[in-house]
């Protein structure tokens, strides 16, 4: 077995934590000699259940079904082994030993932002992470977030209406978070990358999305926390980004919003305030940067029917087709058209409205 293969074999075993991965890997060397390691040898490392346990679990994985996997997806693995591995990836202290890419991974995206925000954002929050992430892209930044609903599908829907935008899932990539979020996927796929660090078939666990984080601040230059409750998972993102020595900067929110709680106290710990793109390209040497507002491309076609029959209010998507007489696939794609372009925002109940 090569040693690329190797490192996908290792890291479809469950029970492999970080603190194992540092011990066997210390103990007995590289991949290829943990798979070939005996359980006495394994439970030197890391004592006798878990060494069963990891033996149980290395004989019942079938790596060359996840090669498949990945293959039939037209997703590229990337491995410890690789050249093209990320720099900044490789040098966490607990490095992920495989990245599943859908897209391409560019090594010239040296300008790269994260973009983050709770789930259950206000529309206050929605906009300024679409705005942000428009604007950064259109300077040539790649827009990095993990595409949860909420702050960080806007920030990745405004980076694409101008640029390239990287998502990081908790997930594998056989199991995408949130269900119905494919064709965010697809779009973020074809104009720059999904990735993941866990086996194809993994779906979303408490630890999980806590556990990305650092893979959010490790790709980043810096973060930017547009909208954050006192308990959040963005807040997770900002501590590995401190312990790896990036800046973090903040949106200010009004007082009396529970989900600006968090985004509020950072600015009082002393995180940048961010109030226009200016803020945020500063902190990268960028200067001179104007902070306007860009204009909107008007749409067209079936995208202008929807947008025009969205001057009546929020209306949900049956009420779009009767309006419009358009069909509902073509409806669906004239909204997820009109919301990358940073014209429609969806509400609660699958209702939407113009920004």
């Amino acid at each position: 077995m090569e040693e690329r293969t190797a490192w996908v074999a290792l890291n479809l075993l469950p029970s492999l934590t970080p603190r194992r991965r540092r011990a066997l890997l210390g103990t007995l060397g590289g991949p290829k000699e943990v798979l070939g390691a005996t359980v006495t040898q394994l439970a030197r490392a890391v004592g006798w259940d878990a060494a069963q346990r990891l033996a149980r679990e290395r004989r019942d994985s079938d790596v060359q079904a996840e090669l498949r996997r990945a293959r039939d997806a037209s997703a590229s693995i990337v491995t410890l082994a690789d050249a093209e591995f990320p720099q900044t990836l490789r040098e966490l202290p607990s490095p992920p030993f495989v990245l599943y890419v859908l897209g391409k991974l560019e090594s010239s995206d040296t300008a790269r932002i994260a973009i983050v925000g709770t789930r259950r954002c206000t529309s206050y929050g929605r906009l300024v992470a679409r705005k942000l992430g428009r604007q950064l892209a259109e300077h040539g930044v790649t827009v990095i977030s993990g595409m949860a609903p909420g702050v960080d599908s806007a920030a990745h829907q405004g980076a694409l209406s101008a640029g390239r935008t990287v998502a990081v899932l908790g997930t594998g990539l056989g199991k995408i978070y949130p269900a119905g979020s494919e064709r965010l996927l697809q779009a973020i796929a074809e104009r720059g990358a999904v990735l993941s660090e866990y086996p194809w078939e993994t779906p979303g666990a408490s630890w999980t999305f806590p556990r990305r984080n650092r893979l959010i601040a490790g790709l980043s230059s810096l973060v930017v926390v547009v909208e954050a409750p006192a308990r959040s998972g963005a807040l997770i993102t900002v501590e590995r980004a401190l312990e790896q020595g990036k800046d973090v900067l903040a949106v200010p929110g009004p007082i009396t919003s529970d989900m600006s709680a968090g985004s509020n106290r950072l600015l009082q710990d002393g995180a940048k305030p961010v109030t226009c793109v200016e803020d945020v390209l500063e902190e990268l040497g960028g200067v001179g940067v104007e902070c306007l507002k860009p204009a909107l491309a008007l749409p067209v076609g079936d995208a202008l029917s929807v947008y025009e029959a969205l001057g009546e209010g929020f209306l949900d998507s049956s009420q779009l087709v009767r309006r419009t007489g358009l069909p509902h696939p073509r409806v669906a794609e004239a909204l997820l058209d009109l919301q990358l372009k940073g014209l429609v925002e969806e509400h609660h109940g699958r209702r939407y409205a113009r920004t």
